[in-house]
């Protein structure tokens, strides 16, 4: 490298150009990447809905029984019960379509439990139990909860991202995926005993969160922040890996001036 810096003084100028237009066209590359995003951000409305569910039979039996019937987009289903006797047990069973649960789902014991969890090849795969009918038992307290998700397509936190060539069918795709997860489901809800329970001294909440399209916007980084950290980034580099070159091009010209004052001094001695 030393040699052949020092025989052709233009492979310095040509290092440099040579990385001063890969910079420039890495730098256009991201900040185009930023212009034109093939991602999209939809939101949904996330709301939480509250079910009055319909009590049916007698009000003092081993065996209460609910019944409810909802229509939309759901994601989370929420089943309560309070003052329950302990041990009593709460099953939900849906008519229409199978629902995901599992008994630590929320229950905040340990670490935070979630049915999305990536796989080896890091693709999100629901891990709760896929059944028409749950269940849970009520604790020394009296209390019972059930949780679960109806729908795992649609977005938990409320924001979910898609691909799509045009903002016209990212937003196809998201109302589409949306309405897929529309259904009609009929609940029955029944706790039971070895002994009788009374429907006065037991209070069942049913809560369950809906979702509607609200927005569909593209995915949006500030491209001259990214193209400022990018060019930085690519400037490092470059640096980095030309201090070799140059470090060895400098010795080279303060060696060989140093041997042309060396010469000097001999002519001039004789």
């Amino acid at each position: 490298m030393e040699k052949a810096m020092a025989r052709n003084p233009n492979l310095l100028r040509t290092l440099l150009g040579l990385s001063a237009t890969l910079i420039l066209v890495l730098s256009y590359a991201v900040y185009s990447a930023t212009l034109d995003s093939e991602y999209y951000l939809y939101q949904t409305s996330n709301e939480a809905r509250e079910v009055d569910p319909l009590f049916e039979g007698d009000n003092t039996s081993d065996t209460l029984t609910w019944s409810a019937t909802t229509t939309g987009a759901f994601s989370w289903a929420n089943f309560s019960i309070t003052n329950a006797p302990e041990g009593s047990l709460l099953e939900v069973t849906s008519g229409g379509q199978k629902w995901w649960s599992d008994p630590t789902l929320g229950s905040g014991e340990g670490s935070q439990f979630n049915c999305m969890e990536p796989n080896q090849d890091f693709e999100l795969i629901n891990h709760c139990e896929y059944a028409f009918t749950h269940s849970a038992e009520a604790n020394s307290d009296g209390d019972v909860v059930l949780i679960g998700i109806i729908a795992d397509a649609l977005p938990i936190e409320g924001t979910g991202s898609l691909r799509a060539d045009t903002q016209a069918a990212a937003e196809a795709d998201a109302n589409d995926l949306v309405n897929r997860a529309n259904s009609t489901i009929t609940w029955m809800i029944t706790l039971s005993n070895e002994e009788n329970i009374s429907v006065e001294t037991v209070q069942l909440d049913m809560t369950l969160v809906q979702h509607e399209l609200e927005s569909v916007e593209p995915f949006e980084l500030d491209p001259v922040s990214e193209t400022i950290w990018s060019l930085t980034a690519l400037l490092g580099c470059f640096v980095m890996v030309l201090i070799l070159p140059l470090g060895f091009y400098y010795a080279s010209i303060l060696r060989e001036r140093r041997q042309e004052s060396i010469r000097n001094d001999s002519s001039e001695g004789e």
